[in-house]
């Protein structure tokens, strides 16, 4: 039995009808589900890459373990290439772009891009940030949305924020959910380190403001009350 057979076996064994189901409902999936916890596909994933791989044996692990529509064999690919952050580099964005276009939901976007991708880019700013310029103007709007994730690590640093708002700004008058949200998610975390910025940001684009992408950044903001009365005073203004 191959490595992935053995992988995709173990997985099958952990997952539960009832549970299998729910997530494909929950996030409307095309995807065949076998309805495995992600704690559980994280710890099977890490007990397999302390037995040791070369950047080639892992690759050719995810894809074999993507070669499947099955959900949980996907996320345990991703998760491979999370758990070697050291067997991934910029070479490897073809690959990586590649599978995001197949994702097509939330639950493997993000952790894809705002994992994987964002860990490479703190690695490999000057290789990858050309990439993300040209993923946030993508007709895909999942790469649009990888866009912004990518560049979480580097934000955390203190870095790139003026790329941040850049994407912000070209992404805001999307009105597809997930772009609006990860907008807003993005700019939520980067509340934390610098507050007074996000807040310029959302005073200066209110008149464009949605509340999906509003809402989240307010969890952070010291403002938040006179930020959301400005919103809802000009939504509610009859000009």
């Amino acid at each position: 039995m191959s490595v992935a057979d053995s992988l995709r076996a173990r997985l099958d064994e952990l997952g539960t009808p009832e549970r299998a189901a729910s997530e494909q409902a929950y996030l409307k999936s095309s995807l065949h589900h076998v309805g495995v916890r992600v704690p559980d596909v994280r710890r099977e994933v890490k007990a397999l890459l302390r037995t040791g791989f070369t950047h080639d044996e892992l690759f050719a692990l995810a894809d074999e373990l993507w070669s499947l529509p099955v959900h949980e064999h996907r996320q345990a690919a991703i998760e491979l290439l999370h758990g070697a952050p050291a067997l991934v580099s910029a070479s490897d964005l073809p690959w990586i772009e590649a599978h995001l276009r197949e994702c097509r939901t939330w639950a493997l976007v993000d952790p894809l891009a705002g994992w994987v991708v964002a860990s490479l880019a703190a690695r490999e700013p000057d290789a990858v940030l050309p990439v993300f310029d040209r993923w946030v103007t993508d007709d895909d709007f999942w790469i649009r949305r990888s866009a912004m994730l990518s560049l979480r690590a580097l934000l955390a640093r203190g870095l790139e924020i003026d790329r941040c708002f850049a994407y912000a700004d070209r992404l805001l008058h999307e009105r597809e959910f997930f772009i609006r949200k990860v907008v807003g998610w993005v700019l939520r975390e980067l509340a934390a380190t610098h507050p007074d910025d996000v807040s310029d940001w959302l005073f200066e684009h209110m008149d464009e403001m949605n509340l999906v992408t509003l809402r989240e950044p307010l969890r952070r903001l010291p403002d938040a009350a006179a930020l959301r009365a400005l919103y809802d005073a000009r939504r509610n203004s009859p000009g």
